[in-house]
């Protein structure tokens, strides 16, 4: 049975690969560092120009590899979810590609796959690193009945650490979470019995690592201040109440004085009926012949 031409052109292209060998692929930096916020570049270079079809980047995990972005001459390029926006393309040449994260963030620290699509050798991959130094934290806390909570959280890389400025004799608990890409994640809890002994004085978060710290001061306000506070608050709105009862009266007694026989004076108008004056102040309707008895009364 005779070769098919099939079989005879896998066994050139074979022997071609052989001949001129596979390509390798150089990656110009294989740990990119960056400290968060500022732009990161990976890039990746074939050793051998070839006929390559597609190039795409995938960021490396323990579970699966994640396809961010992809290039070819037929379809163009595409940088997929979540990485829109935060990052492109800044080569569009075949054998020698590069993307850039324009601001860099703690999720964006792991490790990179460049993958060239080769004809006739398949796919050639190449794999670099990224590496973004950073620290962001946070405190808050709440009282209740006396009882103070307080939380900090701190997220960095390389491994932040947590400290409080006083402790007040109460031990803090420290939970701690490691992320695949190396980052860490720290939450420090202290409970203190009773918040009264510490209302004067200020508590502190303090956050750091190898490469900057920060501090978080936290104002202790004990119950009472919230209910003082609430006090005056009620006592403003029912003076404006008194006083806007007062303005009203007096008001009321002005027009009474004004009005008499169902004729109208200077002030405010008066809408005439059949069985009543009725005198027509914004938001009040009085009866004339109610408002004026006393005065009435004092003439005869």
């Amino acid at each position: 049975m005779l070769p098919s031409k099939m079989t005879f052109q896998a066994l050139f292209l074979s022997l071609l690969c052989v001949v001129l060998g596979e390509p390798n692929v150089i990656t110009h930096t294989e740990h990119v560092k960056v400290n968060e916020g500022n732009a990161a570049t990976l890039r990746c270079t074939l050793t051998e120009p070839g006929d390559v079809l597609q190039v795409t980047w995938q960021k490396d995990s323990e579970k699966k590899h994640t396809n961010i972005a992809t290039y070819s001459t037929m379809l163009g390029f595409k940088i997929h979810d979540p990485y829109q926006d935060r990052m492109n393309f800044t080569s569009l040449v075949l054998n020698d590609t590069s993307i850039t994260f324009w601001s860099a963030s703690l999720d964006d620290t792991g490790c990179y796959i460049c993958l060239f699509n080769v004809f006739p050798y398949g796919s050639i991959s190449g794999r670099t690193c990224l590496s973004v130094f950073g620290l962001s934290a946070s405190v808050h806390y709440n009282i209740s009945k006396g009882h103070l909570i307080a939380i900090c959280n701190a997220v960095g890389f390389p491994e932040p650490t947590i400290s409080w400025n006083n402790l007040f004799n109460y031990i803090p608990t420290q939970d701690k979470v490691r992320h695949t890409n190396g980052v860490m994640s720290i939450t420090s809890k202290l409970e203190i019995s009773d918040s009264q002994s510490i209302s004067k004085q200020d508590l502190t978060c303090r956050v750091s690592n190898k490469n900057e710290e920060m501090e978080l001061p936290i104002k202790i306000k004990n119950e009472e201040g919230f209910s003082f506070l609430g006090l005056v608050i009620a006592l403003g709105i029912l003076l404006v109440i008194v006083v806007l009862i007062l303005i009203t009266l007096s008001w009321r007694k002005r027009i009474c004085k004004r009005t008499h026989g169902g004729k109208k004076f200077p002030g405010p108008s008066l809408l005439v009926t059949d069985a009543e004056v009725l005198i027509l102040i914004p938001g009040i309707l009085l009866p004339t012949d109610q408002c004026c008895k006393t005065l009435q009364k004092k003439k005869k």
